[in-house]
């Protein structure tokens, strides 16, 4: 697709500093405080707000003006979020197409979230 001139946000990698984003300083100053003082209430189920917000100011800069902090989730990384993302979307018994070959989590999701999974074969 960006061969062909499209512009793509890669959401693949669970490292988002390979594409530019890191976590403003005072995130990261004020995770190393609560860890510190031993809170056990560091972020929200939406995740941390301060880290919420500078997301949305990174991509509010790229030109995507309507994300709103509430628009925003952040988890321990991508399984979580696969995992988290399908049992809000599926109903039991609900059949999902998963593309083949697929990263295995997305089948192992679907069955968690007690869809069904029918392939999509990209090949």
């Amino acid at each position: 697709m960006e061969e062909e001139g499209n512009k793509v946000l890669k959401l693949n990698i669970g490292n988002p500093a390979p594409f530019g984003f890191e976590a403003p300083g005072r995130n990261s100053g004020r995770c190393h405080s609560l860890i510190c003082r031993r809170r056990k209430d560091i972020a929200t189920r939406k995740g941390l707000y301060s880290a919420r917000k500078a997301i949305m100011q990174h991509y509010q800069a790229r030109g995507m003006r309507d994300v709103t902090v509430e628009d925003i989730y952040i988890g321990n990384g991508v399984s979580e979020l696969i995992v988290q993302a399908m049992q809000a979307l599926l109903n039991s018994g609900d059949e999902m197409l998963v593309p083949a070959p697929d990263y295995p989590l997305w089948t192992a999701a679907v069955s968690l979230s007690s869809g069904q999974g029918g392939t999509l074969s990209l090949r």
